[in-house]
Order: structure tokens, then sequence, then C-alpha cells
């Protein structure tokens, strides 16, 4: 049976989603590492949460956080990139899009790159873990079997790399003990998911870490949704 992890990181931890698997956390023996990009919040107070500074898309701030990291622990146990940006209007088709400013750029590099270049600048303390475990907070946007968007090209795009990235690394770490996973967190009523979503922060927050804390799927399954389901790559 594995042991209880002691230590985590979790990545976007400002609000919505991020915020709310803090505070779920914080409900079991387990020490946080919070990377937040805008400011620290109150939560950021509390004895078990050390707030650390961090832009996923760039990767000079990746290596002081993960610096920062490894001055007060020698080993991580679970790493969570929860950080994303939804940087287009919905509403817009290909005709309206601005290509030129930057938000297919800022996608990739938010939600595609960022979660890659995170776990290999804290691979050596995820090595040093009990679980290593990675969870990469993903989208069902990101799903090309299921796909019934006709727009979202930036998000869309930038989530089934994200999901890529997952295969590539579970085909590689997997061998070395790890188990990574892909997680869609349902429809959150935040700032990206607005406010006729289904879930709240908090509800979604339970469900994802119960399928972080919990075991992971033994035949292989790794793209999942907030209920353990299995979804199409």
């Amino acid at each position: 049976m594995k042991q209880q992890p002691r230590a985590l990181f979790i990545t976007g931890a400002d609000g919505g989603l991020g915020f709310a698997l803090v505070e779920e956390f914080l409900r079991y023996d387990i020490h946080v590492f919070a990377g937040f990009y805008r400011s620290e919040t109150g939560i950021s107070d509390h004895r078990r949460v050390t707030p650390v500074d961090l832009d996923v898309s760039k990767p000079d701030s990746i290596r002081s956080a993960a610096t920062a990291v490894a001055r007060e622990t020698e080993s991580l146990d679970i790493l969570v990139n929860n950080a994303g940006v939804h940087l287009e209007d919905k509403r817009v088709p290909l005709e309206e899009l601005d290509l030129a400013d930057g938000h297919l750029e800022r996608s990739m590099a938010v939600n595609a790159f960022g979660p890659l270049r995170v776990i290999q600048a804290f691979l050596p303390l995820l090595e040093n873990g009990r679980s290593r475990r990675i969870v990469n907070i993903t989208s069902e946007a990101g799903s090309i079997g299921a796909c019934r968007r006709d727009r979202e090209f930036a998000y869309s795009m930038s989530k089934s790399a994200a999901n890529m990235a997952t295969r590539l690394l579970n085909n590689y770490l997997g061998p070395r003990g790890f188990g990574v996973l892909a997680v869609h967190p349902g429809w959150i009523r935040s700032g990206m998911g607005g406010p006729e979503a289904d879930l709240s922060p908090a509800e979604a927050a339970a469900r994802v870490a119960g399928i972080i804390l919990g075991p992971f799927p033994e035949d292989g399954t790794i793209y999942l949704d907030q209920n353990g389901n299995s979804l199409p790559w």
C-alpha cells in the first residue's frame, strides 16, 4: 500500500480550481507548496502552505521556483500542473480571430509547454518522493476523438498538446515508478468557466483531489474526467 504523501507542489494556486485544491489538500496531512502567478492570498498564511512565485510561461521563473522549493524540502510526492489560460472569446469564429495578437503563443506557452518545463525542473525532487505522481489538469477540449467545437483554437490545441505531453511522460517515466495522469476537472464556475458552469471550484477540487490522492488506474488509462472516467484521446 502506498504511503501517505508528505509534500506536493501545485501551480496556478491564485484562484478557481487551484485555490480550491490547496484548501482541499489541507484536509490531509500534506505540506503544500503553492505556485502563485499574481499574488499570495490568505491561504498562504496556513502553516502547511508555502507560497512560491511562479510564472509557468517563463523558464527563469520556473527554475527559481524549483530552487526555492528545494531549499525547503528534499522531496516532493506529487506535482499538480494546474496553471492554465483561456484567452479567446468563445463566440468568435475563425474569420474574426486576430491571429497576430499573441493569444496562440501565450496559450501554448502556459497550457502546453509550461507543464513540461515545470516537470523537468521539479523532477529531481519528485524522484526522491514516496508517490512519484504527476497530474496535468487538462480539459475535454483537448480530446480530438470527442471534439465538438468549431472554434476556441488556441485553447483546444494547447490542451491537445498537453495531453500528448502526458502520454509521452507516462511512457518515459512510468518504468521509473512514476504515475502520470491528465485530468479534466469538469466545467467550473470560475473566471475561465464562467457563472453558468456546472461545478463550484470546491466541488471540482474534491473530485480531482480524490483522483490525485487515490489509487491510479491499473489498466493503463491516463486521461480521465473529474469522476475518474476514461476520456477519448
